[in-house]
């Protein structure tokens, strides 16, 4: 009985083994059949897009133009023979405005199908029995087969129109070789007709070169009375020009001998000290920026600052009853980017008037980079 039973465990050691060794083998087969599935799976929806959804949207047919058959001559023809090419053309076999959309299993409910090799009966939830068979049901909604057959049909119609596309070429190709030949011949004629019409240009081009000479010498006449014309508007507006800077001035002139009288009248201005600086002007003066341009006049050289009330108490005390010194201060124009930077000029302060904080200077030439505008910043 022993021995039996150790015979027994034998072969089971064996059988077992010989398990081991088959179940090695299938994993590996089965590992090639599971990467085997998934490569065909990732192909099959690359090519699915390769494949149109559905057939070209209809469109109406173009107006194309015809191509004229009526032979060329001198005679104007107003309804020429027409070829009719165009009306057996099938426009449909050109790309689409807008593109036509491709079939695209990449979404997880299709990828999911793709993997089902069995229709599944949604009472039950497993694989449907196929009445004829008796066999678990492979083809219908929902299984693999269905994706598989609407690739397959869009591929068929695809290929049928890829075939009627090269036909209508074919036709394309014999309408561009008998519309070449036409082109040639047309051609040929006209080589001949230039020939005469060169010889014809060759006189029309004497005649206008006669012509050309004719209207150029009008129109330097033309340019010549025009320039005179010119130079004598020219003079007149400069004229003009000149007659009113000369009214503005002598208005400017009566302006400021008016307010001088009526200042000197008044009693407002103060007479300006001459000489040299006290010897604490540095203490006296603050430098900084202390007034600003209010009125100028660069053909006589002066200008109007209108000062601060601090400053004013500095040049003419505290009480505005002092002699004002001969005091030269600067201006400058924030922004101004000159060879000095934002400075313009320098001027030298001559006459007060008090009562409105206005002092009247000389604009100093030798310092003076351009001329003066109203807003300019006066500065110690």
């Amino acid at each position: 009985m022993g021995k039996v039973l150790r015979v027994l465990v034998i072969i089971v050691m064996l059988l077992g083994l010989a398990a081991v060794f088959l179940a090695a083998v299938n994993f590996k087969k089965r590992e090639v059949l599971i990467g085997r599935t998934h490569a065909l799976e990732e192909m099959f929806v690359k090519l699915a897009r390769t494949l149109e959804a559905g057939d070209p949207p209809e469109v109406p047919q173009p107006a194309y133009p015809q191509r004229d058959l009526s032979p060329v001559t001198s005679r104007e023809v107003e309804n020429p023979e027409r070829s009719a090419f165009w009306d057996a053309y099938n426009h449909k076999l050109e790309p689409a405005a807008q593109p036509v959309p491709t079939l695209d299993y990449s979404s997880q409910e299709k990828r999911l199908q793709l993997r089902e090799f069995y229709r599944t009966d949604p009472a039950t939830g497993k694989p449907a029995i196929d009445p004829l068979s008796g066999q678990p049901a492979t083809k219908g909604a929902g299984t693999q087969d269905e994706l598989l057959n609407q690739a397959f049909d869009r591929a068929k119609n695809q290929y049928a129109l890829l075939n009627q596309t090269r036909a209508e070429l074919v036709k394309v190709r014999d309408e561009l070789i008998a519309t070449v030949e036409e082109v040639n011949r047309l051609k040929q004629e006209g080589r001949a007709d230039k020939r005469v019409i060169e010889e014809r240009d060759a006189r029309i081009a004497q005649l206008d070169r006669e012509k050309r000479e004719l209207e150029d010498q009008k129109t330097r006449l033309d340019e010549e009375l025009r320039a005179l014309r010119a130079e004598l508007q020219e003079a007149n507006d400069s004229i003009d020009k000149q007659k009113e800077d000369l009214q503005v001035l002598s208005d400017q002139i009566k302006d400021l001998e008016r307010k001088n009288k009526e200042l000197i009248g008044k009693g407002t201005i103060i007479p300006t000290t001459l000489g040299q600086l006290p010897d604490d002007a540095e203490g006296r003066f603050t430098p900084g920026v202390h007034g600003k341009i209010v009125s100028f006049n660069e053909q006589w050289k002066f200008a109007v600052v209108e000062f601060s009330d601090e400053f004013m108490a500095q040049l003419t005390g505290s009480g505005r009853d002092q002699p004002m010194p001969p005091l030269e201060v600067m201006v400058k124009r924030p922004g101004f980017k000159g060879a000095a930077g934002e400075f313009i000029t320098r001027l030298k302060l001559r006459q007060v008037i008090q009562e409105q904080n206005l002092v009247v200077a000389d604009i100093l030439t030798d310092w003076q980079q351009v001329p003066l505008e109203n807003g300019d910043a006066v500065f110690f």
